[in-house]
């Protein structure tokens, strides 16, 4: 049976794995490992890969902006989202104890998650690297002593490492949102509610006034609207629109257009939901 091959940021028993499978549930998948976004972007462009899974937002770190940049510069369309929960945990190999810990290596977003964790164990020197499960990877292959990592629980599963702290992140509300990137633009769904936009020229208040208007008349929401980071002076946008049809968001786009410049649609898709919101023991012991 042919196997989808899915290029994602890291390796086996990563966030992006996780996800990229569940993105492709019910398909046979071959994950393709990338050490960098762009790479991933290359991989997909270049048919390297049937298609690609990549991480656009977090709930405690905020949008990845320079990813929907990638997304418009390779060309690509964006035809899924999902949004998963992520657990992080403190690991290393097994025998270690956390005061006997020196470096702690994981992805920049990771240990940005797990900043106020890693403030009340200031003997604990962070240290960056690509990818979350392939820290704990390198702990394994090197047997690295006075050394952990931040990753999921199938990552210390995988490589053998022992759980020092579990749910080590800022909240327990800590999701990620991914999206599933193809080649060519897929067949506009009729179930699509959402749709994700680039354009180049700045919103002067009085456009911004006018856009709002008309999105408010094809009762269209309004979920996103940034500033790309750029090297040069394009004054590139994102916006994320929300509706309850397609032909909402089809007719919303038609009046946008004129008012920017170089609109692009990197796609139209069904919103994903958001994992619901639970309480843990820790707060629930401060409500009551």
């Amino acid at each position: 049976m042919n196997r989808t091959r899915i290029a994602i940021q890291g390796g086996p028993a990563s966030f992006h794995d996780a996800a990229a499978r569940q993105l492709l549930a019910g398909n046979p998948v071959e994950t393709v490992p990338c050490t960098t976004f762009r790479s991933l972007c290359a991989a997909l462009q270049q048919a390297e890969v049937d298609v690609a899974a990549m991480a656009i937002e977090n709930t405690l770190a905020g949008s990845l902006l320079p990813n929907y940049g990638l997304v418009q510069e390779y060309g690509l369309h964006i035809a899924a989202e999902l949004w998963m929960p992520i657990d992080q945990n403190l690991m290393a190999l097994p025998g270690q104890r956390i005061d006997a810990l020196q470096t702690v290596l994981s992805h920049p977003v990771a240990l940005a998650q797990c900043s106020s964790f890693l403030q009340r164990h200031p003997h604990l020197h962070p240290q960056e690297t690509h990818d979350t499960a392939d820290s704990a990877k390198l702990i394994q292959e090197q047997q690295l002593q006075n050394t952990a990592a931040i990753a999921g629980k199938a990552a210390a599963a995988l490589y053998g490492l022992e759980i020092l702290a579990e749910g080590i992140a800022e909240s327990n509300q800590n999701h990620t949102r991914f999206l599933l990137l193809q080649r060519e633009q897929p067949a506009t769904l009729a179930i699509a509610n959402k749709a994700i936009l680039t354009f180049r020229k700045p919103l002067h208040t009085s456009t911004l006034t006018l856009l709002l208007s008309l999105l408010q008349k094809h009762r269209v929401e309004l979920a996103l609207l940034q500033h790309l980071p750029s090297t040069t002076e394009r004054g590139d946008m994102v916006a994320e629109l929300e509706a309850e049809h397609v032909e909402q968001l089809q007719e919303a786009i038609g009046q946008v257009r004129p008012l920017v410049e170089e609109l692009q649609v990197l796609g139209l898709l069904q919103k994903a939901a958001r994992p619901a919101a639970t309480v843990s023991e820790k707060e629930t012991a401060a409500i009551h």
